[in-house]
């Protein structure tokens, strides 16, 4: 992800797009196209994992895959708007899903959750527990499933962006937009405002209808700022950190996945005392 954000980009200006807070709770749309895995031994239901922005295909996230389908979960690995082969010509997977043009993020991540819900109601369908396990990107959705009117078991939120207006005041991601935006003649507007509308974006406000939930986050993390510890002191739930930044979290961190594949499981997990 990293990597990919030095690509050179053309200019995209700033619109504040529609004010007011995302209302992704409309009826949900069809499913979008997934990625299957089944349960090794016996089924005891679903896990939808949704990634990270810019992922490039399930093979980078066999390390959640695999531990959740030896828990006997069916993992589903829906394709978010903007990826893979839903990426548009011309631009590269995920592109576009974070922009200084906020009424294009606001309508991408609006679908991105509509989505996720419907998936939420097919697994319900299909019988057995619902559980959601957000990475990152996938984090902020399932933040927005959890608090829906879908059943779910329960819900990992991993590195969630919930300070949406620290990721673009205090990182390199959040800097390189408002420089486009500048290119564009149309620059991000003052903290306060940006941060107002940023906030939109955001569950934080809303309680969480999922049965149970754990949130972890890296203590380095230097992308999601914040955003793990805004949700957790938001809805009152001990936050689950480890000495990680926001890649190695994602991507390197084992003892992670094991402890979100017996969370899923219904099995006891660490919590600290806070």
């Amino acid at each position: 992800m990293a990597v990919e954000d030095r690509v050179r980009r053309p200019a995209v200006p700033w619109r504040p797009g529609r004010d007011g807070p995302l209302d992704p709770f409309g009826a949900p749309g069809p499913l979008p196209p997934m990625r299957v895995t089944p349960a090794s031994g016996r089924r005891r239901g679903t896990a939808i994992l949704l990634p990270p922005w810019k992922f490039r295909g399930p093979a980078v996230l066999s390390g959640w895959v695999r531990p959740l389908a030896s828990a006997g979960y069916e993992v589903w690995l829906p394709v978010p708007p903007l990826h893979l082969e839903r990426t548009p010509p011309g631009q590269r997977s995920g592109e576009g899903v974070v922009s200084p043009d906020l009424g294009r993020m606001r309508e991408v991540l609006e679908q991105a959750v509509l989505e996720a819900r419907s998936c939420a109601g097919r697994a319900a369908d299909a019988g057995g527990e619902v559980v959601v396990v957000g990475l990152s990107f996938g984090g902020l959705v399932a933040a927005w499933v959890a608090t829906g009117p879908e059943r779910i078991d329960r819900a990992a939120l991993v590195a969630p962006p919930a300070d949406l207006a620290a990721v673009f005041r205090e990182t390199p991601i959040g800097r390189r937009y408002a420089r486009l935006a500048e290119r564009a003649g149309a620059p991000l507007p003052a903290g306060e405002e940006l941060a107002r509308r940023l906030g939109w974006l955001v569950p934080l406000g809303r309680r969480p209808t999922a049965g149970r939930v754990l949130v972890a986050g890296g203590r380095h993390d230097a992308i999601a700022v914040g955003g793990a510890r805004a949700i957790s002191d938001a809805w009152g739930i001990p936050l689950r950190e480890f000495p990680r930044g926001h890649m190695t979290l994602l991507f390197g961190c084992p003892a992670l996945q094991r402890e979100v594949a017996t969370f899923a499981a219904g099995g006891a997990y660490f919590v600290p005392a806070r």
